[in-house]
């Protein structure tokens, strides 16, 4: 006989060694069941692909990616849906004891069941003709925290609080929802991957446990128990050492001593160390909420992610990105504030777009913090500046549809932007500036996120024939609270209208090409310009009743600028 298990439910099942081989209908789901060939399963010894080999007649295996005690890891390309994908092979050795087939038929059950941005997808599972179980998953283009953190380590650099905050929240809001089924147990820094634009994944749910389901207690051959920690010894909670029920706050405390080594760059096996010993910019709030989360006493610990969760995330704005209205003085000598400016923390995003080759190529690049106005710069507000300054009025401006206080001033050339900012001890956004507000690390496809445009939004599509009140359509704000970064004018930036080049980071602002690049769309734009990719160029000296702009100025230069 012939044990054939379904990949789909894990029902096993005795067969003659007469039907090796063949295909049929697993009794307990209905799913596809291939029964292994005793001949082929002795024969195969470990996973090897090549390039160009095929499974399933609908996978080509690209190359090897990964490999682990349980499996290999490829990179293929599914032929059906034209999409790349990780085909994960349970190893041949682990495929004959009874628990490894177990371990990695729960992983696809698991995983098959949780659908999360921050957690791996998983698509399919099935076996080989040669009785080689496979999982395919979505592919992941990042880096494990552990690879992460040995970089820093190499570089004895200590990683930003922002990102590890970051790190921690997207963590967390993915054991949110994976604790309303599953308890995952084995979570360490290995399977936590820091995607492009700062996304986080959680991976590897293999040892993950249903919340209502009591833990299998292992038996020796004496027929004792054997005293075996579910997990990595390192990582795992005082109660999976003291092999007491394990529950959802077992992931939470693992949790805190993750949070305390991206912090400290200590693991758990090293010398314990404070926080404030190793560094002076994490705040007394955020200390406090790992202390709890390191309780050795469950009872005292976050009894949630939800909970854990929310009091980080209140704790981070409170500490670093409730920034209090600042004053500065511009050069000559008027004060100004970040009133009605919005603080942009900075960090990793994803800039550009592959299918538009004016806004390619899409790319990984690093902004630091700065203040962008939360509004286009008013006629109103121009109107002081004309009068200050003395600088010739704009094109429109005894026109009665351009020039309501409220509106956003338009008909002003690239250098009359540029007058305007320096004035005001600001300067034109960058495009990775604009482009970093409007789009965010979350990779929104409009301002407000990726529902399609409509006129609550933003002004578009010539539905009022002219420039709203900038605070209009608070609907199509950005999180942050910035207004019209899709629609109503487009805005100048600093960068010349060229190719973006990833090695400077987008960096085009000391191009040579006199067209300057405008962001946003207008009041006359169809929905393609909307998007917060969109780009074009115009020559300096351009004017039109489309084209308006808002202002920046970066938290280094707030900061050397005298501001209180």
């Amino acid at each position: 006989m012939i044990q054939a298990t379904c990949s789909q439910c894990g029902l096993r099942i005795q067969v003659p060694t007469t039907v090796q081989g063949r295909q049929g209908v697993c009794f307990a789901c209905g799913s596809p069941m291939v029964v292994p060939q005793l001949s082929n399963q002795a024969q195969v010894t470990e996973v090897s692909y090549q390039p160009g080999d095929r499974i399933a007649d609908r996978y080509s295996v690209d190359v090897q990616i990964g490999k682990g005690g349980m499996g290999v890891v490829y990179r293929a390309q599914d032929t059906l849906i034209e999409e790349e994908v990780a085909l994960k092979f349970m190893h041949p050795k682990t495929w004959k004891t009874q628990r490894g087939q177990m371990l990695f038929i729960k992983e696809a059950q698991i995983a098959r069941r949780l659908r999360h941005e921050h957690i791996v997808s998983v698509h399919d599972v099935s076996t080989t003709p040669e009785g080689l179980l496979y999982l395919s998953m979505e592919l992941l283009k990042g880096t494990s925290l552990r690879e992460y953190l040995r970089r820093f380590r190499a570089h004895r650099r200590l990683v930003d609080v922002r990102l590890v905050i970051n790190i921690m929240l997207q963590s967390l809001a993915a054991l949110e929802y994976a604790h309303k089924m599953v308890v995952h147990r084995d979570l360490k820094p290995e399977n936590i991957m820091l995607m492009p634009g700062e996304v986080v994944k959680v991976l590897d749910f293999g040892l993950a446990m249903d919340v209502d389901e009591e833990p299998a207690e292992q038996v020796d051959q004496g027929g004792g128990k054997k005293k075996r920690i579910i997990g990595t010894a390192v990582y795992a909670s005082p109660e999976q050492h003291q092999h007491q029920k394990i529950d959802y706050r077992s992931d939470l405390y693992t949790m805190g001593l993750i949070f305390h080594e991206l912090l400290t760059l200590r693991t758990p096996v090293d010398e314990p160390v404070q926080v404030m010993d190793v560094r002076q910019d994490v705040a007394p709030s955020v200390i406090k909420i790992i202390d709890k989360a390191r309780q050795q006493d469950k009872d005292h610990r976050w009894q949630s992610a939800r909970e854990f969760r929310k009091a980080l995330s209140e704790a981070y704005k409170e500490s670093y990105k409730n920034q209090k209205v600042k004053e500065f003085v511009a050069e000559n000598g008027k004060t100004f504030s970040t009133e009605n400016m919005a603080f942009m923390d900075g960090g990793n995003f994803l800039m550009g777009n592959m299918d538009v080759r004016e806004e390619a190529p899409e790319f990984e690049t690093h902004i630091e913090p700065f203040y962008i106005d939360k509004y286009p710069v008013t006629v109103k507000e121009y109107e002081e500046f004309l009068a200050v300054t003395g600088h010739p009025p704009p094109k429109f401006w005894e026109d009665p549809e351009f020039n309501g206080p409220r509106q956003p001033i338009v008909g002003i050339t690239f250098n009359d932007a540029v007058s305007f900012a320096a004035w005001a001890g600001k300067k034109l956004p960058t495009e990775k500036q604009w482009e970093y507000a409007a789009r965010g690390r979350e990779n929104r496809k409009y301002p407000w996120g990726n529902l399609d445009p409509d006129t609550t939004r933003t002004n578009y599509g010539d539905y009022l024939g002219m420039p709203s009140i900038v605070s209009m359509h608070d609907t199509g704000r950005t999180p942050e609270g910035i207004y019209d970064m899709s629609g109503n004018v487009y805005e100048w930036t600093l960068d010349g209208f060229v190719p973006y080049n990833p090695k400077n980071g987008g960096d085009n602002t000391k191009s040579k090409d006199p067209r300057r690049v405008v962001r946003g769309g207008s009041w006359h734009s169809d929905e393609f310009e909307l998007r917060s990719t969109n780009r074009k160029g115009l020559f300096p000296e351009t004017r039109l009743t489309t084209v308006g702009f808002r202002c920046t100025i970066s938290e280094a230069e707030l900061n050397g600028n005298g501001s209180t």
